[in-house]
């Protein structure tokens, strides 16, 4: 290897992946924490000394994953590099491509070049596709790879996850959209990675709603119950018994008679309709906010609902049971009550947590990251930071990168976040991870799990309102996550059969 700065560590995983990546595309499945990065990188100094005259293009999901790998590859090899992303112009965007050997992007970006003319990748000699697990469907991944294998004179791709996905289907996809002729997997027990995970211990910490939770619970359920019968008797879902009838299902309806109003329908059953799914969904939406989050976010949003002007909050908010939900939620919060998960968690930092100690808080919603970042203020050596997504009234890219350096510092010692931290960005140092309610993806689970402990043993701790969709969607993930850990096993036990045609055909 010639374009090291310094000798990296010799791992014999890392090895044997690197030399079955030479060989044709390839599907990397590495827990996070175990370098695939470096992996990339022994791959980047490959093709470069046997192509010298070529390039090569590094893909990440957001910009502030692709300006972290940038800054790791500059410590690591030495080489001319450059990221190209929208805040440049296109022109000087087509001078980075001229001139760097090693570029990193988004897809987007890359994309957005690409219909514009503004990339040719006759002279590229690898692709580097990070979170692979997203190259489906009408992602930006799925369209360069397939350019990028039909205009590179000597195409070679790369593809880097923690976690592929917990459906054959959707495997099976990936594996075609990347060309994949190779799938090296590596999982925590296997022998030549076990001397390289650390210990996370996990804990299950139960709570109960307490009684006037309960009643409120109960109050939105008949109010759900009305709208679904409401909704029978304008004729949609009437064979369907109401015990059945869930949030997939209204969710499901609504797409349909939206399908139905664009194709130009316009009938009074049609429009109803819409009308009582939305109002459904708003409530299953403030259920969840109750049950599962804190009282403070559940009021929020219903008095978001009474200042709405759509219909569908106007007939909301008139309702007299909503109305006396609302006040009876006011009430609570004015005598102090909150979600016991509150408490909880407030216990955990004061029994687990010190100054030595880094942590992140994962929450769903931006007003459930508000709630714990005041709730954790007022603990003493705790020193949180909100982490959040762009979108409206959200942190900037600039902004999250500039946290994300304060955090490692110490300046902030908690991350209270949503899951813009949980996929693919280096956070260093973190001790304990606090999931503040439970998430149905086996993907996010593990993305969520790969923040800790990546340099020393961590803690996860993962808090389950009794009776309540916490339960169900942690077995779920759960289930999810053993179908997956089997799909790979099979992988592993027939990568013969995967090599003769790149695709996954056995197992499907």
């Amino acid at each position: 290897m010639t374009l090291f700065k310094e000798k990296i560590e010799d791992r014999e995983y890392q090895s044997k992946i690197f030399e079955t990546a030479k060989t044709g595309n390839t599907l990397v499945v590495l827990p996070t924490g175990l370098g695939k990065t470096i992996i990339s990188a022994m791959l980047v100094d490959y093709r470069l000394e046997k192509y010298p005259s070529s390039k090569i293009l590094f893909l990440a999901p957001t910009k502030p994953l692709a300006n972290q790998h940038y800054k790791t590859f500059s410590s690591l090899l030495a080489v001319k590099l450059g990221v190209a992303s929208g805040s440049v112009s296109s022109t000087e965007r087509g001078k980075i491509y001229g001139e760097a050997q090693l570029i990193f992007a988004t897809p987007q970006t890359i994309e957005n070049d690409m219909n514009k003319k503004t990339i040719d990748f006759s002279d590229f000699s690898l692709l580097i596709v990070d979170e692979a697990h997203h190259t489906i469907g009408n992602y930006s991944y799925v369209k360069i790879a397939k350019m990028y294998s039909e205009q590179s004179f000597h195409p070679l791709i790369l593809g880097l996850t923690a976690s592929p996905a917990s459906d054959r289907e959707k495997i099976k996809t990936i594996c075609s959209n990347l060309q994949i002729s190779n799938v090296e997997i590596r999982s925590d027990d296997d022998p030549d990675v076990i001397p390289y995970i650390q210990k996370k211990d996990i804990e299950e910490i139960k709570v109960d709603l307490p009684q006037e939770m309960l009643e409120l619970a109960n109050d939105l359920k008949l109010l759900i119950s009305e709208s679904i019968g409401e909704l029978q008797e304008t004729g949609l879902l009437k064979n369907v018994q109401k015990s059945r009838i869930n949030r997939v299902t209204i969710l499901l309806l609504q797409k349909s008679l939206q399908r139905q109003m664009l194709s130009g329908k316009r009938t009074y059953y049609l429009i109803r309709g819409i009308i009582l799914t939305s109002k459904l969904l708003k409530l299953y939406h403030a259920y969840n906010m109750l049950s599962t989050q804190s009282l403070t976010a559940f009021l929020n949003f219903l008095e978001k609902i009474q200042k709405g002007k759509a219909k569908t909050d106007k007939e909301l908010s008139s309702s007299k049971r909503f109305i006396e939900i609302r006040e009876r939620t006011a009430e609570l919060l004015a005598k102090g009550m909150e979600h016991p998960k509150l408490k909880q968690l407030e216990l955990i930092f004061t029994k687990h947590f010190n100054d030595s100690k880094k942590a992140i808080v994962f929450a769903q919603y931006r007003d459930t990251v508000d709630v714990i970042y005041n709730s954790l203020s007022k603990i003493a050596g705790v020193r949180p930071i909100k982490f959040i997504g762009q979108g409206k009234g959200g942190l900037s890219q600039k902004e999250q990168i500039n946290i994300i350096r304060d955090f490692e510092s110490g300046t902030y010692n908690v991350l209270v976040s949503t899951s813009v931290s949980e996929e693919g960005m280096s956070i260093k140092g973190v001790d304990i991870a606090v999931f503040y309610e439970t998430i149905p993806s086996a993907i996010r689970n593990i993305q969520r799990r790969g923040r800790v402990g990546r340099f020393s043993a961590g803690s996860i701790f993962i808090l389950i309102t009794r009776g309540t969709n916490d339960e169900g969607y942690y077995w779920l993930s759960k289930k999810r996550e053993k179908t997956m850990k089997r799909i790979i096993k099979n992988i592993k036990e027939n990568p013969d059969t995967i090599k003769q045609d790149g695709t996954l055909h056995p197992f499907i």
